[in-house]
Formats: structure tokens, C-alpha cells, sequence
């Protein structure tokens, strides 16, 4: 199945998101940035590619350490946000699972948090590993799904419970590469060798009674699912959030984990 429905939604409410990405998002994901850096043995001269690079911070970060940054997302909006924030990186349009670049061309591929949004991550590890040059070196990040994840737990499990799923796209499932040895098999088969992994013990923070609006902010591919609900069944789902997320506040703000796998791996030869 190529789920071009939920691509294409995909696409459209990370349009939607752009300018408010760093707000939201960004709050959290820009957290494992210094590990995906780090694990991509990053070094001045290097090119190096941040794909599903969103506002391009992790290329930005990239390019102010001296590497040769470039980035790719799908999203015009994001393009345009990454190219505005870091004019010393180069952005361009493209998708993951058809890389716009020619063969063997970087150093090492970052992607930060992209797995989940792509129809086929089996693609885009072909694709990255057709990309890098023999010994080049893959680093990304992708979410603990429940029910080691707190936020997701209580996100998704109250959406698989309440929500009418037959109304959504068809869409790949969000957690099938959340463990260590499934992203190790992953990508092995994609040509990928020297597999390592870390975890990276990021937290949400949003503001109290109003969890339901910053998490539709914060993911595009939940608000996907949420637009379309009716209103009772919204009602039922934010209540339910509410109360389970009791358990995480702190004054007036919730500080829901939301850990996350770091993993990086070498193209064969």
C-alpha cells in the first residue's frame, strides 16, 4: 500500500504548522539534535543531509559547525521557514521516499523524527542508503511508542479507544520500528551495518487545561485523525486526555515524557 491519502495529509498539515513549528514541536525534537550530531560524526568540510528537515534546525546547527548542510522536506512552508532561519544551509523541496540527490553523494544522513511520517520507512532507508557514500553513516531519531511512552499511552490509546477510525486514511503503523531490534532489522535490510542505538528522555510541556489545543499544534499526523471526529466524540477524547494526564502536572503546566530512540548505522560497501 503507498497511503497517498495520509501522505498527502501528511503534507498539508505540516504546511499548515510551519510557522508555529518552533513553538510547538520544536520545543521538544530540537532535544535530540546534539545526539543525531554526535552520532553522525559530524566534522567541518563533511556534507550532510537533514532529510524531513522541517524548520532545519538540525541542519542549521550543522552548517554552524561546519559541515556542508543541506535540507529536504516535503513541505514548501517548512523549506521556506528553514531557508529564512538559516540562510547558511541550503533547502529544497523533495520526498524522503524519492530523494531529489544524486547516488553516493553525502557524508552521513540526519533525520530527525521522519520515520513516522513517510508511507514506506523501508523506501526512504533504501533511498538514504543510495544517497550516502559507501561508509557513510545514518543517524535518526523516531518515537517510544506506548505503552512505554506516557504522552503517547495517553494520546493514542484514548484515540484507538474512542475515536471513529473508519473516517481516517489508511495510514502505516506510527510505532513498528519504536524498538531497538526492529529498527536494527529494518535497517539491515536496507544495506545499513554497525548498528547503535540511545535513548533520549524528552518531556512535552503544555500548558494545563489546555492539552488538547497544543497537542494538535505540536502533531500533525493525531490532528489528521482528530479533524475528523465529530464534537461529542472530541468532547469524550479531550476529557479522557485530561484526566489521565493528572498524573503530570506540575503547577500550572503538564510535563509528559515522551522518550525517544536514537539510532545510527553504517552503508555498507
Amino acid at each position: 500500500m503507498t497511503y497517498e491519502a495520509f501522505k498527502s495529509a501528511e503534507k498539508e498539515g505540516w504546511d499548515a504548522r510551519a510557522a508555529a513549528y518552533d513553538d510547538f514541536t520544536g520545543q521538544v525534537t530540537t532535544g535530540a539534535i546534539p545526539t543525531l550530531l554526535a552520532m553522525a560524526e559530524l566534522a567541518p568540510g563533511k556534507r550532510i543531509l537533514d532529510l524531513c528537515c522541517g524548520t532545519g534546525r538540525a541542519a542549521g546547527a550543522a552548517s554552524a559547525l561546519g559541515a556542508d548542510a543541506e535540507g529536504i522536506d516535503v513541505s514548501a512552508a517548512m523549506v521556506n521557514a528553514a531557508k529564512t532561519a538559516f540562510p547558511t544551509a541550503s533547502f529544497a523541496t523533495g520526498d524522503a521516499e524519492a530523494i531529489p540527490k544524486n547516488d553516493a553523494v553525502f557524508d552521513a544522513v540526519i533525520c530527525s523524527f521522519g520515520v513516522m511520517h513517510v508511507g514506506s520507512p523501508e523506501i526512504m532507508f533504501n533511498e538514504i542508503a543510495r544517497v550516502l557514500k559507501p561508509g557513510g553513516r545514518l543517524a535518526l531519531s523516531h518515537w517510544i511508542g506506548p505503552p512505554e511512552s506516557p504522552l503517547f499511552r495517553i494520546v493514542f490509546g484514548t484515540m484507538q479507544r474512542l475515536a471513529d477510525m473508519s473516517v481516517v486514511p489508511p495510514s502505516p503503523p506510527p510505532f513498528a520500528l519504536s524498538s531497538e531490534d526492529a529498527m536494527r532489522e529494518a535497517l539491515e535490510a536496507a544495506g545499513f551495518g554497525e548498528f547503535s542505538s540511545a535513548r533520549v528522555p524528552l518531556v512535552l510541556n503544555a500548558p494545563k487545561g489546555q492539552f488538547a489545543n497544543h497537542f494538535r499544534n505540536f502533531a500533525a499526523r493525531a490532528a489528521v485523525i482528530l479533524d475528523k471526529q465529530n464534537e461529542d466524540v472530541l468532547k469524550e477524547i479531550y476529557t479522557s486526555w485530561e484526566i489521565q494526564l493528572e498524573d503530570f502536572l506540575d503547577g500550572d503546566e503538564y510535563h509528559v515524557p515522551m522518550p525517544a530512540i536514537a539510532a545510527t548505522a553504517v552503508r555498507r560497501a
